[in-house]
């Protein structure tokens, strides 16, 4: 990958993960929606494992709710019509009843539709140990 591709790759993380995050934290899950693709893996630093149904629900229930999130350490890759990102996130949420700090390294696949969207297809978490 030359560094004019990095470049890209880095740029398109950083914007494909603060519309991500700005959306979350507005709540406007219908534009989220336009993010995600109807066949998500969403592995959660906890373990748990959602489809795009149940995140949704989830989301739109308040059984999770996003009061701050953040992505620090964002990188990218890409490999044609697919880019890898890898980061780490620092949120603050409710998840049930709880209120939690969490601090996490994450992975997300984005891949490029035909109409030139990018939709995000995977997502898997971690705890990060290190804070």
């Amino acid at each position: 990958m030359s560094i004019n591709d990095k470049t890209t790759a880095i740029n398109l993380a950083l914007t494909l993960e603060s519309k991500r995050r700005e959306l979350i934290k507005a709540r406007d899950f219908e534009a989220l929606k336009s993010l995600i693709s109807p066949e998500i893996i969403y592995v959660h630093s906890t373990g748990g494992v959602d489809t795009f149904e149940t995140y949704f629900q989830k989301l739109i229930d308040q059984t999770l709710v996003y009061l701050d999130v953040d992505y620090v350490d964002v990188d990218g890759t890409l490999f044609g019509e697919t880019l890898i990102i890898t980061g780490k996130m620092n949120a603050q949420l409710i998840l049930g009843t709880e209120e939690k700090s969490v601090h996490s390294i994450y992975m997300t696949t984005w891949i490029k539709q035909k109409d030139g969207h990018w939709v995000m297809c995977a997502h898997q978490g971690a705890p990060r140990l290190n804070v």
